[in-house]
């Protein structure tokens, strides 16, 4: 009986011991403002499923014509954390509008999904990355290059704003996360057959993602 209380008493020094070290890395977790994402299964995630990263749901889109080129403009919300992720995850958008529509011009704005869902509220911190792509550089007055972006060095608060330095990345940068693309296709977010909400013509000039 004595020898079974001691193997008994040995288990729960070890339990203790867990929880504490789990109890420590969830508070870590806490503070970064990641936790409710890395423990909470994404089925629990309004408006996306399945496995955490690669999710979105567009929430904006609109084309229009700027120095006679067709241009498209939208805004998608994803639940990628790290910066990288959520520029392959605009590529990847990007690619898939340009072969879908065939404009001149494609721009990709990312916001969080905890974010705000209003058009007047995605400009400044409610977005964390822009992408920009010509399929034809020489059709567009816009840019000289096919691809372009930037986005904010940091994660996405809780509420889904992002406050952190602006990074431009490099051309060859763009064209390695381009070519790692294995599947293109739209936002898994989207509701089939039905039209992504579109933008007028006046809201098409806010500012880009690291313009605060």
């Amino acid at each position: 009986m004595a020898a079974l209380k001691r193997r008994l008493f040995h288990a729960f020094k070890i339990s203790r011991k867990l929880a504490v070290l789990s109890g420590g890395f969830l508070l870590v977790l806490g503070a970064s403002g990641t936790a409710a994402l890395m423990f909470a299964p994404t089925n629990l995630i309004p408006g996306f499923s399945g496995n955490a990263g690669g999710h979105c749901k567009t929430l904006y889109q609109s084309e229009f014509t700027r120095d006679q080129e067709n241009r498209l403009i939208a805004v998608i919300s994803t639940d990628d954390l790290e910066p990288l992720a959520r520029v392959r995850t605009g590529v990847r958008i990007a690619r898939h509008l340009a072969e879908t529509l065939h404009p001149d011009l494609v721009i990709v704005q990312v916001a969080d999904h905890r974010g705000p869902t209003t058009r007047v509220e995605l400009r400044g911190q409610a977005l964390g990355a822009e992408i920009v792509y010509a399929p034809f550089p020489a059709k567009t007055k816009a840019t000289t290059k096919p691809w372009e972006a930037r986005y904010i060095d940091a994660l996405p608060t809780q509420a889904g704003y992002y406050f952190g330095s602006r990074v431009d990345m490099r051309l060859t940068e763009l064209e390695t996360v381009n070519h790692e693309i294995e599947l293109v296709e739209g936002c898994d977010g989207d509701v089939v057959d039905e039209e992504p909400v579109t933008a007028s013509a006046g809201d098409l000039a806010a500012p880009a993602a690291g313009s605060h």
